[in-house]
């Protein structure tokens, strides 16, 4: 029988790393894999983009277009839920039915999501309440340490589920209850040379741990250029005089005097860049992690299916093993019992 364990942040480090190397081998398979996780990649940053645009229309005062934002920004939002599960139901099937040796289309692919609306919609609403609740872990203050590791047990706890039903059902086709049979059989028949990356989470705090010293230097540059740029900004994002917000010992050490103009316009644009490019990075490893656990899923329950020269190549890839069965990306993340 095996149990989780969640691996430590320097272990998801290595897992991933170990994923976006290998990953491209399977992508490099068939292209049309790319599709689904390109088109996620841009509507997520469409999603960014409603969201600060809103923000700058209401800090110019033009009101009647920041609410025409805002309401298109909470309408992408909630159906972003629902896309990004088609689209990761498409790219599961798409990896499936490579390793199986087929080649086939995206909009095969497509088709074939198309078909499991029922299914999608169960998946997007689980994912808005697995994302209500990692809200209120992280901006509740009235919250105790029980209940923020209860939450936080839970969001992560969804997160692994949820990439172990969706090859469930996109290859399979099963429902939602069937789907949490078929994790059962999974755990249960996982062969020994997988026991130990079963539980394997490698998304974890790592992308917000990548993405945090860019967003450090983004913040930096953005508070340089609103203070020596002030002048040449537009007056709608000035925050006043630094002698207003600042105490006067502190320009004993800062090159600038009191009487300098901040202008947040700068910061505003380097915080949606960075917002930007985490959101892209964010997508491109939940991709990874939907075409590792379909691989898995694979392996474990439909091994008669995979092509003969994709399951000596696929064994490696699992194991996080180099060709020599040497480990690759440190200690896995389970723990057998």
């Amino acid at each position: 029988m095996t149990r989780f364990r969640k691996p430590g942040l320097s272990e998801r480090f290595s897992q991933l790393g170990y994923l976006l190397k290998n990953t491209a081998t399977i992508v490099g398979r068939d292209r049309d894999i790319v599709t689904p996780v390109i088109r996620m990649i841009l509507f997520s940053l469409i999603l960014v983009t409603l969201f600060f645009a809103m923000i700058a229309a209401y800090v110019a005062e033009a009101d009647t277009t920041g609410t025409l934002l805002l309401l298109a920004w909470l309408v992408v939002g909630i159906y972003h839920f629902f896309y990004f599960n088609r689209q990761e139901l498409a790219l599961s099937w798409l990896v499936f039915e490579t390793a199986a040796g087929r080649d086939r289309s995206y909009d095969e692919a497509a088709g074939h999501a198309g078909t499991l609306g029922g299914q999608i919609r169960i998946l997007a609403l689980l994912d808005m309440a697995a994302a209500w609740i990692a809200w209120r872990r992280r901006d509740s203050e009235n919250n105790g340490l029980l209940t923020n590791l209860v939450l936080g047990a839970m969001t992560e706890g969804w997160d692994l589920v949820n990439h172990f039903l969706l090859p469930a059902i996109a290859v399979d086709g099963v429902g939602f209850r069937d789907g949490m049979g078929k994790l059962r059989a999974t755990r249960e028949n996982v062969p020994e040379t997988l026991v130990g990356v079963f539980g394997i989470d490698v998304i974890g705090r790592v992308v917000a741990t990548i993405v945090a010293p860019l967003y450090t230097l983004l913040v930096l540059l953005g508070l340089v250029v609103g203070v020596w740029a002030s002048g040449a900004m537009p007056a709608a994002f000035e925050a006043g005089r630094l002698g207003e917000v600042l105490p006067p010992e502190a320009f004993d050490y800062l090159p600038v005097s009191a009487d300098s103009v901040f202008n947040w316009l700068p910061l505003f644009v380097c915080i949606f860049l960075g917002k930007l490019f985490s959101s892209a990075f964010k997508r491109v490893v939940t991709a990874v992690k939907v075409i590792y656990f379909t691989l898995f899923y694979a392996r474990v329950l439909h091994s008669e299916a995979l092509a003969p020269d994709v399951r000596a190549e696929l064994e490696s890839y699992l194991t996080f093993s180099d060709e020599d069965g040497k480990g690759d990306a440190g200690a896995p993340g389970v723990a057998a019992t």
